[in-house]
């Protein structure tokens, strides 16, 4: 198992991830990826992205095109092998999509990693659903929906 400071690095930098695309911070995506990086998604919904600027690009696009979305991944497991590590996270991501269909599934991110001089950073992201769902969701979203205190 490696050390508690390697893997809380780590667990910060997919924390990190969920954060970013929670707040659509295009920046902060961004600052998580090695310059070579590959982020690939599976069946379903098969993509592979090749490269930090590409892969920033895409991922824009694709929250453009989301009225909205939520993601959160659980505890995952971490191997450190040097310089390097290896991990796996369950996670969950849910929301609408421009066109109103809905997008709610459970998955897994199998993750490469690298130590950089700004810390650990990501080198391979494959993301492999375990459960899909394209129905509309029931419900309504509450950040757009909700007024000001200042206005009350």
């Amino acid at each position: 198992m490696p050390p508690i400071d390697t893997r809380w690095a780590i667990f910060d930098l997919v924390a990190r991830f969920d954060d970013a695309v929670n707040r659509r911070d295009l920046a902060e995506f961004a600052g998580l990826w090695v310059e070579d990086s590959v982020w690939e998604i599976d069946e379903p919904r098969p993509l592979r992205v090749e490269g930090l600027t590409a892969i920033v690009s895409k991922w824009s696009e694709m929250l453009g095109a989301t009225r909205w979305l939520f993601r959160g991944s659980f505890a995952g497991v971490v191997d450190l092998a040097g310089d390097t590590a290896t991990g796996r996270w369950p996670c969950v991501e849910t929301g609408t999509f421009l066109t109103g269909e809905g997008y709610d599934n459970r998955s897994i991110y199998e993750d490469r990693y690298r130590l950089t001089p700004g810390g650990w950073r990501f080198v391979h992201r494959r993301y492999v659903y375990l459960w899909l769902s394209s129905e509309a969701l029931p419900g309504h979203e509450i950040s757009r929906d909700r007024q000001d205190a200042s206005d009350g």
